[in-house]
């Protein structure tokens, strides 16, 4: 009766170890606990407040990041003004046709082609844009357009975004970027951002699929809620690195890669990755 006491006690011993070893296993590999030396967690979530910042970041202004940038070898187009200027600044009102608030940047480079191009493209799309609202507007269009501008050493990158409500027709968001080299005098693409930074096409394209992936899932989700959602269509070659037009070096080198659906289509929807 002795020894079968005993065998019981040590019975029972052993199964509380084995619970307490197997509860310790479970909770190393499968607790919401985090795991230390997380560095990339971090980044990520400061990525991710970048990207939900992003439609926050227009002060129609040039940052030049803290550095110290040399323009003596620059021409520019107006001596008194900076690399980037509010080219045209006008609020105006008309009951029942328009509300125009614009600050429409000009870079401030002249005898450049690639800038030439820019500023020629910046007038095509915004500039004429209002003065065809101003001309023919009569359906209480509401029109806006805001920029910001950063230097990060020797790249200097513009973002404009404007803002259009024409009558019941949806809201439209258009971006567009330019992003030029003040040491070469030419514009800088994608590719060669991403050799500065030190990322990979493929990795970065993967991101992107990633985080497109997502938002359409939850656009999805919303439509199946009734509400009337933009649908990306994720076998579009868009989303290829060569195929990608609007991006810059924005506060602290971060680089902003944007899809601005309104760009096309009579949308608000975006998605903004940050690397």
């Amino acid at each position: 009766m002795e020894i079968s006491v005993r065998n019981i006690v040590f019975a029972i011993i052993i199964i509380v170890c084995v619970f307490a070893i197997g509860f310790g296993i479970y909770g190393q590999f499968f607790s919401d606990k985090p795991v230390e030396n997380t560095i990339n967690v971090n980044t990520d979530n400061e990525d991710k407040l970048l990207e939900q910042n992003f439609k926050n970041i227009f002060k129609n202004s040039l940052d030049y990041q803290g550095y110290n940038v040399n323009t003596m070898g620059i021409t520019k187009i107006d001596s008194t003004q900076d690399l980037i200027y509010t080219w045209v600044e006008r609020k105006q009102f008309v009951d029942n046709r328009y509300d125009l608030n614009l600050y429409i940047p000009r870079i401030n480079i002249s005898n450049n082609t690639s800038v030439e191009r820019f500023n020629e493209r910046i007038k095509s799309l915004f500039i004429d844009k209002a003065n065809d609202i101003i001309i023919n507007a009569t359906n209480n269009t509401i029109y806006t357009v805001e920029y910001m501008a950063y230097v990060n050493t020797n790249i200097l990158s513009l973002v404009i975004k404007s803002t259009l409500k024409e009558g019941n027709n949806p809201q439209r968001v258009i971006i567009q970027t330019y992003n030029y080299n003040l040491s070469t005098n030419e514009e800088i693409t994608l590719n060669q951002i991403l050799d500065i930074k030190g990322l990979q096409a493929k990795t970065v394209e993967d991101t992107i699929i990633q985080k497109v992936a997502l938002a359409n899932q939850e656009a999805e989700n919303l439509q199946r809620l009734g509400y009337n959602v933009y649908i990306r269509d994720l076998t579009s070659n868009i989303y290829k690195i060569e195929n990608t037009d609007n991006y810059i070096l924005g506060q602290n080198g971060k680089l902003y890669i944007i899809y601005p659906y309104g760009n096309a289509n009579y949308t608000d929807a975006m998605d903004v990755i940050v690397f």
